[in-house]
């Protein structure tokens, strides 16, 4: 996996072959098919491994408030903060992740609970579920591509942006979501060193 992820970041998964990952890996290619059905398949474990370890960081970081809006501040910093952090990974994972915008997919299970939370709470006022989730996974995916591909001295800056966006957007008032952001990218910078 390590070597898939290594080319797929440095390439694209389109341009890599599973030839080129076995021989990266140093392994036979019927080893790679003990594990694996096809390209696919590993970059999709790739980008689960990836979208797994982020929710487990966000976990830690969230257990420190039930606020729904924060919740979804420090997700969406940490989502974000990666793209800095390693952005090979970001890449990878906003191209290869399964069904990014189901809102009944498992791996979207913590965002539509947070959104259902801070709807019953009166802290979001939405459309839709899944209108909601298809808008805060989309300003994650452009907001990761739009880090990588348009390079700023100040990130973090960029990042507060999009999230108090998304939280305007989900019915918190500027100030509201301004400071919750702020917060929320900031403590999401400190667990990052």
């Amino acid at each position: 996996m390590g070597a898939a992820e290594e080319l797929f970041g440095l390439r694209g998964f389109a341009n890599v072959s599973i030839d080129e990952i076995t021989a990266r890996a140093g392994v036979a290619k019927g080893t790679f098919y003990n594990h694996f059905a096809d390209k696919a398949d590993i970059a999709n474990h790739i980008a689960l491994e990836i979208r797994t370890g982020l929710r487990e960081r966000i976990g830690e970081m969230k257990s420190t408030s039930t606020d729904p809006a924060r919740h979804l501040a420090i997700a969406m910093s940490l989502f974000l903060h990666l793209a800095i952090e390693q952005p090979n990974r970001a890449l990878i994972l906003v191209s290869l992740i399964n069904d990014p915008t189901d809102v009944n997919s498992p791996m979207n299970a913590p965002v539509r609970l947070t959104l259902h939370s801070g709807e019953a709470s009166g802290r979001f006022r939405l459309a839709s579920i899944e209108a909601s989730l298809i808008m805060v996974i989309g300003m994650v995916s452009a907001g990761i591509r739009n880090l990588i591909e348009q390079p700023t001295r100040a990130p973090s800056s960029r990042i507060t942006d999009l999230v108090v966006h998304a939280l305007r957007s989900l019915g918190l008032e500027w100030d509201d979501a301004h400071a919750t952001a702020a917060e929320s990218v900031g403590q999401s910078i400190k667990a990052s060193n």
